[in-house]
């Protein structure tokens, strides 16, 4: 895990004994990072869990990378007020053809650099959340912190949403998976389950 950005975001790096690797959520200030990744590893792949300025803005280093998305986020890559690019007096860097996008939705298995990552949809903090799980590691984006969830008063945002997709990650996955936010410290589905207070 990296921590980048004046919105202190989360990027991880999935890698494999070949040294390939899979970036989740490539952020704001991520130059030195990428750098980093570009000399330790082949990067293959980067992993979106939704369209905010702070998780994409690093793929200005990676732009031949396929990138995978929910379709409903995509507009988000273009669009300054939805990815909140406003919010640092910055336009979005990027337009339409640019970048190389694969979609992917809820129930998808992709398989990258010999690994089988599942996609969960998780709206609520954005309309196309998704968090990504492999092995017992759940990428929860900006859907589910250590003690708290995601915000739900930005574009496409919905607190009504936020409470089903809490449930769902609940439902769907056992108290031993670790759990890796896009914000703060990771923890587990049982540390959650019993200390969130947004679990119902």
């Amino acid at each position: 895990m990296v921590t980048t950005g004046s919105f202190q975001t989360n990027s991880y790096i999935i890698s494999n004994d070949k040294k390939e690797c899979i970036i989740v959520d490539p952020g704001l200030d991520y130059k030195r990072v990428a750098d980093y990744i570009k000399n330790k590893y082949t990067p293959k792949a980067i992993l979106l869990t939704h369209g905010h300025l702070d998780h994409i803005d690093g793929i200005l280093y990676f732009m031949d990378l396929p990138i995978y998305i929910n379709s409903k986020e995509e507009d988000m890559l273009y669009d300054t007020n939805s990815s909140l690019y406003y919010m640092l007096g910055r336009v979005t860097p990027f337009n339409k053809g640019d970048l190389n996008i694969h979609y992917v939705k809820n129930g998808d298995t992709i398989n990258l650099i010999g690994i089988n990552i599942n996609v969960l949809e998780t709206k609520g903090h954005t309309k196309g959340s998704l968090c990504y799980f492999y092995d017992k590691y759940l990428f929860s984006g900006d859907t589910l912190f250590r003690g708290s969830c995601g915000r739900c008063d930005f574009p496409t945002g919905s607190f009504s949403d936020m409470k089903i997709s809490l449930k769902l990650i609940m439902d769907t996955f056992s108290d031993d998976v670790i759990l890796y936010p896009g914000h703060g410290d990771s923890s587990t589905i049982y540390e959650e389950r019993h200390n969130n207070p947004y679990i119902e």
